[in-house]
Order: C-alpha cells, then sequence, then structure tokens
C-alpha cells in the first residue's frame, strides 16, 4: 500500500471512530491557523472554520487537509510554508481548486468506490460521470465557468446531507438553490434554448404559483416534484419534449396511461411529423391563420404531451376554466345545470330566490368595476370564496372564517377556480399575468377538439351543479331533523365521480363507449337517486310540519274549548 494510502486509510479509521462517538476532528494546522483571528486577522477565514462544524465531512471525522491536501500536524499551525508542503509525501498540497477544477476536485471521493463506500455503502459514485452529461458539465468543458460545479449547489465548507432541514439541496430548497443562477438575467444573458430563443429567468417565477411548489412549501408534500425532479440533478438536463408524459407518469400514471392511448397521443405524433418538423419559429400561425384561434400560437415547433396542456414550470391546479367556453358566472357550476336536466328536482325555493338575489348584486357591482371576460370570472371566483353563506362563523381568535365543509368539497374537488394567474418578472420585478392554457386556444368552433371539450365540460358542468343541488336539499331536511345520514354517503359516490371524470378527461374522447361518458352515466344515476331521496326526505319534513301544525290547531281548539267550559261553569255558580 503507498504512504497516501495508507495515511487516508489511517484518517478515514479514525475519523470513522470519532464521528461514531461524536468526537472533535484531530486539530489541524489549518485550523490552528485559519481559526485564529489574531493569527490569520480575517474573519471570513475564521467563520470558515466555524462553519464547517455543520459539514457533512466534519461528522465523519475528515477536515480540510482530506481535500486540500498538505500537512496536517498542529504544530505547523504558524508555518504555513510547512502546513502547505506540496511536496509533502503522505497528501501533498493542493490548495483551492478553479472553477473547472471542481468536478474532479470533488470526484476524487465521490467517484471513488473503494474509498467513499467505507462511509456510507449506499452511496452512489456516478455524479462525476453524470454532471459531465450536463448542460452543466458540457458547457465547463468547454470552457465557459459560468456554469454551475458542486459547490454552487451544495455549498463549500458548510456542505450537508441532503436530508438536513438546512441543506440547500433539501426539497423545500432545490428550487431556490437552482434558482440563485437560473432567475438571475445577468448570469442567463447569452444563453439559448435548442430553438434559439433566449433561455428564461422566470421559471422559479412561475414554479412558485404551481400546484407542486404549493403542496411542497405549503403543505410539506417532500414528494412533489422540485427543479430535480423532472430535470435530474448531477446529470441535469431539460427532458426531450417527446418523452415528458414518461416523466410527469412517475406520480401521474393514470393520467399518462390514458393520454398515451388516447386519439390526441396519435394526433400529437402525426401532428410533429407531418407538419411541425418543418415549420419555422411561427410554429402553428404558419398554417393556422385568423380566425383560427391556433393562429395565434407561435414559437412552436412540436407539441408536447403534458406540456401542450399544463405547461412546464407553472403548472396550476387543473380546473374547469381550461376545457370548454366559460358560462357568465362560476356560480352556475353549482347551482345551473348546463342541459335542462334535473329541472323535475326544484331548488329549495328560499335558496333559489337567495341566489337569483346574490348573483344578480355581484353581477351588478362586476359591471360598476368595468370587469369583463375572464377577469370578471376571476374576481366572481373569489368573491365565492368570501361569500357568507359559503363560510362558517368566523374564528373567536381572529383568523378568516373558514369554508362551510360541503361548500368547501364541492369547490376543490370540482375543480372551480380563476383561468389566469400571476407572477413577478425577475427581469423587470413587474407583474406579469398568465392564462391557463384552454382547449379553445387551439380548436375551433366545430372541430372535434372543440366538441369533446365542450361535451366534457358540459357533463362536468351538470354533474357538478345536480350534485350541489342534492346536498343542499339534503341539508334542509337534515336541519329539520329528518335522516339523510345513508342518502349522504350515496351522493359522496358522485362526488368521487367528479374526481375520475377529472382524470378521465386524458382519455379525449367522448363516444358512448368511451371511459368518460361510462363514468358520467354512472354519476347521473347516483345523483338522480340523491335528488328523489332528498325531494323525499324534504316531503317528509313537509308532513311533519303539516303533522305538528294540525296537532297544535287542535290543542289550541281544545285550549279554546276548555276555556269557554270554565266561563260557563264560573257563571252558573251562586254569588257568595
Amino acid at each position: 500500500m503507498s504512504p497516501t494510502r495508507l495515511f487516508i486509510f489511517t484518517l478515514l479509521c479514525g475519523g470513522a471512530i470519532a464521528a461514531r462517538g461524536a468526537a472533535q476532528p484531530t486539530a489541524s494546522s489549518c485550523i490552528q491557523c485559519h481559526g485564529n483571528i489574531e493569527w490569520i486577522q480575517d474573519t471570513n477565514w475564521v467563520q470558515m472554520v466555524q462553519d464547517f462544524t455543520n459539514d457533512i465531512h466534519y461528522s465523519f471525522g475528515l477536515s480540510c487537509q482530506d481535500c486540500h491536501g498538505g500537512n496536517p500536524d498542529p504544530k505547523l499551525g504558524q508555518d504555513p510554508f510547512g502546513a502547505m508542503d506540496q511536496k509533502y509525501k503522505p497528501n501533498p498540497y493542493r490548495g483551492a481548486p478553479t472553477r473547472r477544477q471542481i468536478p474532479e476536485f470533488c470526484g476524487r471521493c465521490h467517484a471513488n468506490a473503494d474509498y467513499i463506500k467505507r462511509f456510507k455503502p449506499e452511496e452512489r459514485v456516478d455524479q462525476l460521470s453524470q454532471y459531465w452529461t450536463s448542460r452543466h458539465g458540457i458547457l465547463l468543458k468547454a470552457g465557459d465557468t459560468n456554469v454551475a460545479t458542486c459547490v454552487d449547489c451544495h455549498g463549500v465548507h458548510n456542505i450537508r446531507a441532503p436530508s438536513d432541514g438546512q441543506s440547500s439541496v433539501y426539497p423545500t430548497a432545490v428550487a431556490k438553490t437552482c434558482a440563485r443562477c437560473h432567475a438571475d438575467p445577468k448570469r442567463m444573458a447569452g444563453y439559448k434554448l435548442p430553438n434559439g430563443q433566449p433561455l428564461p429567468t422566470n421559471q422559479y417565477a412561475m414554479w412558485r404559483q404551481s400546484v407542486h411548489a404549493k403542496a411542497l412549501l405549503e403543505k410539506g408534500d417532500l414528494s412533489a416534484p422540485t427543479c430535480n425532479d423532472c430535470h435530474g440533478n448531477h446529470g441535469a438536463v431539460p427532458p426531450q419534449v417527446s418523452s415528458i408524459v414518461f416523466v410527469c407518469g412517475q406520480c401521474h400514471a393514470r393520467e399518462a396511461e390514458l393520454f398515451r392511448s388516447s386519439p390526441k397521443q396519435e394526433g400529437f405524433t402525426a401532428h410533429n411529423k407531418k407538419y411541425l418538423s418543418q415549420m419555422g419559429k411561427e410554429g402553428c400561425a404558419t398554417c393556422h391563420k385568423a380566425p383560427d384561434p391556433a393562429s395565434s400560437v407561435t414559437g412552436v415547433t412540436e407539441l408536447s404531451e403534458c406540456v401542450t396542456c399544463h405547461g412546464n414550470h407553472a403548472i396550476m391546479p387543473p380546473n374547469v376554466t381550461m376545457l370548454g367556453p366559460l358560462p357568465q358566472t362560476p356560480c352556475s357550476f353549482c347551482h345551473e345545470p348546463v342541459e335542462n336536466v334535473g329541472r323535475q328536482y326544484a331548488e329549495v325555493k328560499t335558496t333559489a330566490q337567495h341566489f337569483a338575489e346574490v348573483r344578480s348584486q355581484l353581477l351588478a357591482k362586476a359591471d360598476e368595476l368595468g370587469l369583463k371576460g375572464n377577469v370578471r370570472f376571476d374576481w366572481l371566483v373569489g368573491q365565492a370564496l368570501t361569500l357568507p353563506p359559503h363560510q362558517l362563523a368566523p374564528a373567536s381568535n381572529g383568523q378568516p372564517a373558514a369554508l362551510l365543509p360541503e361548500f368547501a368539497r364541492l369547490f376543490k374537488r370540482f375543480r372551480i377556480g380563476r383561468s389566469q394567474f400571476t407572477y413577478s418578472d425577475p427581469a423587470t420585478g413587474k407583474p406579469v399575468r398568465e392564462s391557463l392554457i384552454r382547449c379553445t386556444n387551439c380548436h375551433k368552433p366545430g372541430s372535434i377538439g372543440f366538441v369533446t371539450s365542450t361535451t366534457m365540460s358540459a357533463d362536468m358542468h351538470n354533474i357538478s351543479a345536480l350534485s350541489a343541488r342534492a346536498e343542499r336539499i339534503l341539508l334542509a331536511a337534515k336541519r329539520g331533523g329528518v335522516e339523510v345520514r345513508n342518502i349522504q354517503a350515496e351522493l359522496d359516490t358522485a362526488v368521487d365521480d367528479q374526481i375520475q371524470l377529472q382524470a378521465l378527461v386524458h382519455g379525449f374522447s367522448v363516444t358512448n363507449t368511451s371511459p368518460f361518458i361510462k363514468r358520467y352515466s354512472d354519476a347521473q344515476k347516483v345523483v338522480d337517486k340523491a335528488l328523489v331521496e332528498g325531494h323525499a326526505a324534504l316531503n317528509q319534513l313537509s308532513f311533519r310540519y303539516k303533522g305538528l301544525f294540525i296537532f297544535l290547531a287542535i290543542i289550541l281548539c281544545l285550549l279554546v274549548g276548555l276555556g269557554f267550559k270554565i266561563r260557563q261553569l264560573s257563571r252558573r255558580e251562586p254569588a257568595g
């Protein structure tokens, strides 16, 4: 065994024992010098030594010389030439690497299976080889030192384990770490996408608005995707557009399976091969002219499965605004069926009257504010969330009122939401309003795509409105004391069917044998039954009220008669 290997092996064994016993690493010449403000006269060096005590390498008993080389003898703490001896045989001094040297510098250990597995047998050792296949690695080899290297993501002397909540590569921190470069317009200037367009710097700002970011950062769901889940980490490259469905399908398996067997997948493939592969920067607008909706779509040279409808970084919670044309108000999704279905099951009269009044007031206010189109629709969505009939009583601690359970369930599960979102552009600092991608962006009225999307939208609308109506009828009966738990349990299956319909949209078919239409038919039967039984419960409540009224009337008559009788008896009594 060479002297260098013997030295490292001895150090590792001692370091491993020290780590297990939570002992301090042996003092070294590096720490003696750089950790002493009186000697080094530089607070940054002292802080670096202090930061290193939080480093993952420190916890395994490693120290400065394991990376930088040199003689660690503490006696050389005031002898920089002796400590940084480049001819020190056991471990020659290497110093700090240049940016181009950093990957290989870290790879000396992390790409050495024999070395690294002494510390963590399960640790991967292919990070370096992956890095050289990444966009960062390719550009670094070409001489671009502006790209990210190991230290840009992991840090330098305060490197924490990825499982450490304070690590720069902990799931909740990954996007912010990537954004240090990718959201910096100056640093990203000059870089281009494969289609020649400038590399955008709004990815982080848009991702922060996404359903993935909200799940990860607000709900604490560490399984929610962040940058490296789609792009990879050490081998970071943008996924090819033709394979996006496999990336998304890691979590959304059912939707991916439906899409890949749908006519939409066949259409995308054929369109890409026949038309878009030959188009220039104008994309769809090359062939589609006004008033065709697709005429406004430019810069598209390939239709990309999930991304075409959902986008990539700003993946918003899917909602009904993505399908067919929007109704006048979002209120109708719960209060007014599209077709003349369920009309025989009338709404509770007082509820219908109150809805009509509130709806008129909201529309009048929207007209007063000059709101039109999607902006008005989104404003009304926000108003629906704050209406007193949709909320519980405000909390005593001053917190805003929570939504009523039945309203929250229908509102969230049916995905009634806004058609637009806003993010801050890092290049200008100004707010940017983006619209959700909608079927009508590409499909003109009368086309197969337009008919499919409007049919799906109308069916989901009907199920939602009728489910909500049945819910309100049952609640009215329940408040009157009628037992409706069994009926409500049945109605829950219709709500579950609504959730299934949202997934089955990805089959892009409304034929009678399609899974979407079959599920819609099942949901329709359940809702019809709930409406019938709900009205029966209301009739039962009405019967009880009538019976109670008749009973009270009889009691009143008896009391009146008894009063007259007492009066007659009192008149017949002799005076005195």
